[in-house]
């Protein structure tokens, strides 16, 4: 598989992944809100069979026995307004308001329930209560600014701690604290997981784009190449060889021809699930650079040693490339070149890529992005890759060792 079609694929698996997250949301929504509607149901039933206990010890029945029951069902319809997956600002807007109106209402309960005689039980937290304070931080820690999530930090804080209001015991600072840091706990650990998602997607796509910008260069820029060097060519020579058009002219067309069947094999690949190679034998790909000489262009000689039609599709395309890519740099940049070398020796564990030429300059343009995207195919397998001078002060280097996985490994 080339680096277009792994980096388009996790796309696609990053995508895959975002889409069933939806439905997984809605059903965490909505079984969310069946546990707090189950736990406010018996939170009233509680206080219903306390009302027909004899000998009760209690605070003295009274239409005030629903105070903690009348905050758990604002506690629920406050958590429906903010638990539904919402997206952007709605879902901030709605949790950071459910998020105060939850400890508000405790508050005012507590409040409410503070001047009432207490018996030896007062009037504790509900579950549902208790249960709306948690979701709440759960959820703005999850989705909201800092500054909301402290402000409602603080209203829960309060709002456990109003507990010394209906009840006849010390106040219990710990335990309003512990219960911030229960409720905070999942939703910062959710918020942690979304940034490092979002962080693998925007490596997935950093990725994706770097392989298409090298898939692009090798592929056009070979062929292009090619078609520019005959054209010009053909304007020193054909007043003097007129014979040159009609043979030049076929080449420029199979040229331009294979340059337009890789771009639409590259928009197949971006558009289609399957995942294509580039080649199916890495050294058929390698003998097609072999050219004659020609006037203008250097001869270009290739030799293979070794298994090279049996290395993994990967690291073939790779080597494929790199040496596409030298090729057409010796071509471009190589002056008064007579000959460009592609050498490429394959044994079980590792194969080796030289491409020399005998011309004037370097083997890249000083602004282009040629060495660059082959030194990362090859650091991508593992490999290595240099690029130089050659020994003997004429002509240029590129060399690179990739080494070959074995069979069932990655």
């Amino acid at each position: 598989m080339d680096d277009m079609s792994r980096a388009t694929l996790g796309n696609r698996l990053f995508t895959a992944v975002e889409r069933r997250s939806r439905p997984l949301s809605r059903l965490a929504a909505s079984g969310l809100m069946a546990a707090m509607v189950v736990v406010f149901v018996a939170d009233l039933r509680g206080v219903l069979r306390s009302r027909t206990v004899e000998g009760w010890a209690g605070p003295p029945h009274s239409s005030m026995d629903f105070a903690p029951w009348f905050a758990g069902m604002v506690c629920v319809l406050a958590v429906g307004l903010a638990v539904w997956p919402r997206d952007g600002r709605p879902a901030t807007l709605a949790t950071a308001s459910a998020g105060v109106a939850v400890p508000l209402a405790v508050l005012v309960v507590s409040a409410s329930l503070w001047p009432l005689p207490k018996g030896m039980y007062g009037f504790p937290l509900s579950v549902t209560e208790t249960m709306g304070l948690l979701v709440v931080l759960a959820l703005v820690a999850l989705r909201c600014h800092l500054w909301q999530v402290l402000l409602v930090s603080a209203l829960c804080f309060l709002a456990g701690l109003s507990d010394y209001l209906r009840e006849p015991f010390d106040p219990q600072p710990a335990a309003a604290l512990s219960l911030v840091l229960v409720g905070l706990a999942p939703g910062l650990y959710l918020r942690w997981r979304a940034a490092d998602r979002q962080a693998r997607v925007r490596r997935v796509r950093a990725e994706e784009r770097l392989a298409i910008a090298r898939d692009l260069h090798d592929v056009v820029a070979h062929e292009v190449t090619g078609i520019v060097v005959r054209v010009q060519a053909l304007r020193y020579a054909a007043d003097r060889r007129p014979e040159l058009v009609d043979e030049t002219l076929p080449e420029i067309e199979e040229a331009g021809t294979r340059a337009l069947e890789s771009m639409r094999g590259m928009v197949s690949r971006l558009r289609g699930p399957e995942e294509v190679p580039l080649t199916s034998d890495p050294a058929d790909g390698l003998r097609a650079l072999a050219a004659p000489a020609a006037p203008g262009r250097p001869e270009v000689s290739v030799w293979l040693e070794g298994p090279v039609s049996e290395l993994p599709v990967e690291v073939g395309t790779a080597v494929w490339r790199i040496a596409q890519e030298s090729v057409t740099n010796a071509l471009r940049h190589a002056r008064g070149a007579g000959r460009v070398g592609v050498t490429v020796r394959a044994d079980d564990d590792l194969v080796a890529l030289r491409v020399d030429d005998d011309g004037r300059g370097g083997g890249s343009s000083a602004g282009g992005h040629g060495l660059v995207g082959m030194a990362e195919r090859a650091r991508l397998l593992g490999g290595d890759l240099s690029a130089g001078p050659a020994d003997q002060g004429r002509g240029w280097v590129v060399s690179a060792t990739i080494p070959i996985p074995r069979r069932g490994t990655r």
